[in-house]
């Protein structure tokens, strides 16, 4: 990876694999990784996690057109591992992990009833961690947190057809506390446009602040978001359809990101908590790519705002 870093502390390698959690009854430590297929309409995302007593769960879920009205869910919980175990030999279910250490490498393998992935990831610059922020890691959302972007090979086999990819990816890894009722909502985008231009930031709305961390890698050169400007279309499920996104950086670049989705899934980690994913088509300062979005609401709240959305609709 030949990518110059402008003022981001670069993570240790050993951030690769598995954390000591503290005894929090919120710890808990995960790793997603996304792809998307454009030609096809599908989004990937094979996603595990483990807490602290060693209970690990993982899920594969796939949307968009390409794989019809509704999800493919691959879902497997409450799996106590082995001790010792670690993230170059992960095995949870049908999943199987093997990252190389290195913050560098990946295979992904997942076997499901109507899903086989089998795919690599390799990472297109070094690891970011939200840690190394001037205001470091919300202690509510993790320990640290590190997000990558990169490219993803391989084969997705869906209802016994062979779909070879090539395409772009990304990964997060976090390790520490996750209570989902802090925050309000959280924006979280990737978005990529060719191998050398890439943006990612999450903007988060809690307790009382906006929080926001992410990077932009352009022309070899990564550096750290300092503002973003969002403004988003949903519909009256508060889906999210198009979003435009002015993104300035602490080189004193500005990017803007521009994408409309086509596929949307409903995460739901908890009853408190929705997570709104969408896959997107997008441009990065005009050059067509794509990417990923999550909106994060409290449930409750989106709750509310559909039914004043309909109240509002039906007093015209």
């Amino acid at each position: 990876m030949k990518t110059a870093v402008h003022n981001i502390p670069l993570l240790d390698p050993i951030n690769d694999g598995r954390h000591t959690l503290s005894s929090n009854p919120y710890s808990r430590e995960s790793v997603p990784y996304v792809f998307v297929l454009r030609e096809e309409q599908i989004v990937g995302c094979p996603y595990t996690w483990v807490d602290r007593e060693g209970v690990a769960g993982g899920i594969l879920f796939l949307f968009g057109p390409g794989v019809g009205k509704d999800p493919i869910v691959e879902h497997f919980a409450d799996i106590k591992l082995p001790p010792g175990s670690n993230f170059d030999d992960w095995r949870v279910g049908n999943i199987h992990f093997s990252q190389d250490m290195k913050m560098e490498s990946a295979k992904i393998e997942v076997r499901g009833k109507r899903v086989d992935l089998d795919c690599t990831f390799e990472a297109v610059h070094p690891a970011y961690g939200y840690g190394g922020h001037v205001r470091g890691c919300p202690p509510w959302l993790a320990d640290n947190r590190l997000e990558q972007t990169g490219k993803m090979q391989g084969v997705l086999t869906l209802d016994g057809r062979r779909i070879p990819f090539d395409t772009v990816g990304y990964r997060d890894h976090s390790w520490g506390t996750r209570d989902w009722q802090s925050a309000q909502h959280w924006k979280w985008l990737h978005a990529q446009a060719g191998p050398e231009l890439a943006v990612h930031f999450m903007e988060i709305q809690a307790l009382g602040r906006v929080e926001l961390r992410g990077y932009v890698l352009r022309e070899g050169l990564m550096a750290e978001v300092a503002a973003v400007e969002v403004d988003f279309v949903t519909d009256d499920q508060y889906l999210h359809h198009s979003i435009d996104a002015i993104v300035r950086d602490t080189a004193g670049r500005t990017t803007r990101v521009a994408g409309n989705f086509f596929g949307h899934y409903l995460l739901v980690p908890g009853p408190h908590t929705t997570l709104n994913e969408g896959g997107m088509t997008c441009t990065i300062d005009g050059r067509a790519g794509d990417g990923y979005v999550e909106f994060m609401w409290q449930t409750a709240y989106i709750e509310h705002i559909r039914e004043a959305l309909r109240l509002q609709k039906a007093s015209r």
